[in-house]
């Protein structure tokens, strides 16, 4: 019997969307222009997976995913998707330092082209836990008190139940901040949360935090470099609110236990698109089940990359809420069938095969800057 689930081409795009405007993650940044880099698997049965992640960045630009998967992609052909995490980590421990991206949105698209060539939504496949996840609104980082305040409002009026802030990141701003929101939605009936980005001092974020303890805060993300575990393990013990990181560097399992047994976080923070895709995120998810801790998987994302992590979510217990970028037009690239709010603040996953997305290539294939295809 043939196996016609096999790998028969793999392809990388790279492409700046039209409607996707320069960000901001943080007050002392300029505004960055993504792009988005996706990974396509086909299998000889005609299915599909596809993953995505940010490009456009310092170390990280245009067509850094093609450039990584290119010297892969002979090894990927005819492997069967069946076996896909033992493919994965044998690719991991033989990357060192070197292509993780490619290899986690690999894994990522062979998890999603196996599901769809099963006739198998993903999330169905890794234990179908729920259908719906309570979702936040991540919002840019704003110069002013008036338009935190505006788009909070709005997200609130479009549903969400949860707003993520990216915050200045000037002390006295951001504590004012933290004062007035806690002023306007104390009841608590709406939740939040800051993203920092990695860019306070020790004192500046105990300062900061201890604003945060008094409000409807349910994290402080990202206030110190990640790699600093011992001002985080302070950190956690000087402030009332939880504490979690950014989660893009310090990956991996054995660093994820030291972090947690350390008490340096209150909840583990990965992303399956860059930290060993799907293989990698379902040993994370058990992980911080035996530690007891809850999981706020990062899927900040263009279109595929945030239906990754969202049928991880779906399909394992562990995580609270959907980082949804809002306004979310923005980042729904190049995906036909976008992420779309419920009544109840929540999103699902489609229920058709895979990840259950209506990809339009026409526009990845004619707008890409960069494109691999190893067929070519």
């Amino acid at each position: 019997m043939t196996n016609d689930l096999r790998v028969a081409r793999v392809r990388a795009y790279a492409v700046q969307p039209r409607q996707t405007l320069p960000v901001r993650y943080h007050g002392r940044m300029e505004p960055l222009q993504p792009n988005v880099e996706i990974v396509r698997v086909t299998l000889e049965n005609g299915a599909e997976g596809e993953a995505s992640a940010f490009g456009g960045f310092p170390r990280r630009d245009a067509g850094w995913i093609a450039r990584e998967l290119e010297p892969l992609a002979e090894r990927m052909i005819g492997c069967d998707p069946a076996r896909r995490a033992e493919l994965t980590q044998k690719l991991l421990s033989e990357a060192g330092p070197g292509p993780w991206g490619a290899i986690s949105l690999l894994d990522c698209a062979m998890w999603g082209a196996y599901a769809c060539g099963i006739g198998q939504p993903l999330y169905r496949l890794l234990g179908g836990y729920r259908e719906r996840i309570p979702a936040q609104a991540s919002v840019d980082a704003f110069d002013t008190i008036e338009a935190y305040l505006d788009i909070t409002q709005r997200c609130v009026a479009m549903g969400y139940g949860a707003v993520k802030l990216h915050m200045k990141t000037e002390p006295d701003f951001d504590v004012e901040l933290i004062r007035v929101i806690s002023e306007a939605y104390g009841d608590g009936k709406i939740r939040f949360m800051t993203d920092h980005e990695q860019q306070h001092d020790f004192d500046e974020a105990v300062r900061i935090g201890e604003a945060m303890s008094k409000g409807p805060f349910d994290w402080f993300e990202a206030p110190l470099p990640d790699t600093d575990l011992d001002a985080y393990v302070e950190l956690n013990r000087a402030v009332g609110v939880d504490i979690i990181p950014a989660g893009n560097t310090v990956v991996g399992l054995e660093n994820w236990r030291i972090g947690l047994e350390r008490k340096a976080w209150s909840r583990l923070r990965f992303d399956a698109l860059n930290v060993g895709g799907v293989t990698t995120a379902i040993k994370a998810m058990g992980l911080a089940r035996a530690m007891e801790v809850p999981v706020e998987i990062q899927s900040y994302a263009f279109g595929p990359g945030q239906q990754v992590n969202l049928h991880v979510m779906l399909g394992m217990s562990g995580a609270n809420w959907f980082e949804h970028p809002a306004p979310s037009e923005r980042f729904d690239y190049p995906v036909r069938n976008p992420l779309v709010l419920d009544a109840h603040g929540c999103v699902g996953a489609s229920d058709r095969p895979g990840l259950g997305i209506d990809m339009n290539w026409d526009d990845v294939e004619a707008n890409a800057v960069v494109i691999f295809d190893s067929a070519a």
